[in-house]
């Protein structure tokens, strides 16, 4: 389980782990959680939630967040919305609508 554990850590999928060791997704999914390991399907707490509201509302896109907390995008996006943040329009801040207009 080391090696599994190493190769997660330095980012290779559960999927690939699984192929490699012969077993199936979710059996290396539930080991991993199981040793407490966060995953992209892992549940953010509480206090990991307010303070994610708080860097979303200072600017952080929903990727950023889901890296720094090791979870999906679309995880992020429920528990931002869970918690009542008003979500921005898709793409760059700031960014003009007609950059690629004629």
């Amino acid at each position: 389980m080391e090696q599994v554990v190493a190769e997660f850590k330095a980012g290779t999928s559960m999927q690939k782990l699984a192929d490699r060791f012969g077993v199936d997704r979710t059996t290396i999914l539930r080991r991993l959680q199981g040793l407490g390991l966060r995953t992209r399907f892992s549940k953010l707490e509480q206090d990991e939630v307010q303070v994610a509201a708080e860097l979303y509302r200072s600017g952080w896109t929903i990727d950023e967040l889901a890296r720094q907390h090791h979870v999906a995008a679309s995880t992020v996006r429920a528990y931002l919305l869970g918690a009542g943040v008003m979500l921005r329009r898709r793409g760059r801040v700031g960014f003009p609508p007609n950059i690629c207009q004629p």
